[in-house]
């Protein structure tokens, strides 16, 4: 028995570890294999004639890795091989901002009793949008760690196959949760603050995996896997699998506003099927951006653009990451003051000023919730914060009555004036249009 160690570059994450050993040890004489990451090498037991580089280098071309006796070094990264990547994503963030900022992209307008199929476009709505940013952004990270379970060669139908998985667990979860939220009503529901906690968490992983796309090889030996020795007994393909279809599953772990309004819907259905079926097919409609998300990652990281769509898809990650983050806790009111009401300097309304007052706690929101006044006449709404919000939850506004969320901190009192144009119902909602109340408008 003999043994050899080969200097590889190209490894990147865990499953490159998987792939190498799995792939070397079919070769004719090969009786073990120990890919190392940390080391960037690999060693290779054998009897009679050993594997040689020549072998090596035209067997694992295409997958990207390469074989020395020395190690290899790294070559120096190309400005202008930026330029391209950096312009692509620009493009994609503005164009995503934009929607955003214009109002095309919204969570508004759904209620319970709408069609079952506009729980669809809704979700379709949501998969452009906050879902991509989060579930997609999750999605981009893993994208590189499935693709590296197959070779160029491979079928893109089984490819993709994680890509579906995914998606699966994702309708069969959403499905399960609708049934429990339909039955249970509202004694089934995800704490806000653990909802965001999961976010930062996700988020957090996603930063690590984007900054692994763009090449910052420090962060080469963080992994999120099963132990090693487990591993090995099963090939890469079924582990990455039937990691996608649980991971796909426990998205629904991670609500996004759009998913959070669904979701409150889902509970005053009143009906355990009706509640199933609107959140399967909002799951379903987000499948659809996701589906394109995965696929298309699938087929461009090994090809010869590979390189070009990790920089792409890196510098997206991070991009989700941190909108992620501003998101759930509204960042941006915390480093700038522009935008923010006086809060606490409570100015004496106006003689015949309609005073609306409510209370803001985590674990009741605001009460009371619903309020009447007068169209055509001032209105001042008043709320006192007496905890600080989580999550998307932390602002608080009153779409077509005042439109600037403002952020809600303990301790606080939010003044809103306004004077209703119209008769009708306002929603008082947080900034993604998850209901929180009502204010009639009448004659």
């Amino acid at each position: 028995m003999s043994k050899i160690t080969y200097f590889v570059s190209g490894m990147h994450c865990h499953s490159c570890e998987l792939i190498l050993e799995t792939n070397i040890k079919e070769l004719a004489g090969v009786t073990a294999v120990r890919a190392a990451l940390k080391k960037n090498l690999v060693e290779i037991e054998y009897e009679q004639e050993k594997p040689s580089l020549k072998l090596l280098n035209q067997t694992f071309i295409k997958g990207g890795y390469v074989f020395s006796n020395e190690p290899l070094v790294a070559p120096k990264n190309n400005w202008r091989a930026w330029v391209a990547p950096m312009i692509i994503a620009a493009v994609v963030i503005l164009i995503f901002l934009g929607l955003n900022r214009v109002g095309v992209i919204s969570a508004s307008g759904l209620v319970k009793n709408s069609p079952l199929g506009a729980f669809f476009l809704f979700g379709v709505l949501a998969g452009l949008s906050s879902c991509a940013a989060l579930v997609g952004g999750l999605l981009l990270s893993l994208s590189k760690q499935w693709s590296e379970s197959y070779s160029s060669a491979t079928p893109v139908l089984k490819k993709t196959q994680p890509y579906f998985l995914f998606n699966f667990g994702r309708l069969l979860s959403f499905f399960l949760f609708g049934l429990l939220l339909g039955e249970v009503g509202q004694k089934i529901q995800f704490s806000v603050f653990a909802s965001s906690v999961l976010v930062v968490i996700v988020s957090i992983f996603m930063v690590m995996m984007g900054l692994q796309m763009l090449g910052v090889r420090k962060l080469n030996h963080f992994r999120l896997s099963l132990p090693k020795k487990f591993t090995q007994k099963i090939t890469t393909a079924r582990s990455g699998n039937s990691s996608a279809l649980v991971i796909g599953f426990l998205t629904i772990l991670l609500p996004c506003g759009f998913t959070l309004v669904a979701e409150s819907l889902t509970i005053i259905a009143g009906s355990p099927l009706r509640g199933g079926l609107m959140l399967l097919l909002f799951a379903l409609g987000t499948a659809l951006p996701l589906l394109i998300i995965g696929i298309f990652s699938a087929e461009m990281i090994n090809s010869k653009w590979g390189n070009s769509f990790l920089k792409i898809a890196g510098i997206l990650v991070l991009f989700f990451a941190s909108y992620n983050l501003n998101f759930q806790f509204n960042l941006k009111s915390y480093l700038t003051s522009s935008g923010q009401p006086k809060i606490n300097a409570v100015v004496a309304a106006p003689a015949g000023t309609q005073i609306l007052k409510t209370v803001y706690t985590n674990k009741n929101d605001i009460q009371p919730s619903v309020f009447e006044v007068k169209v055509g006449k001032p209105a001042r709404l008043m709320v006192e914060v007496v905890d600080s919000g989580y999550g998307c939850m932390s602002t608080i506004m009153v779409p077509g009555l005042y439109n600037k969320p403002i952020l809600l901190k303990k301790g606080q009192t939010i003044i809103m004036d306004f004077t209703p144009p119209k008769t009708g119902e306002f929603q008082i909602t947080c900034a993604m249009g998850v209901p929180r109340g009502i204010i009639k408008v009448v004659n």
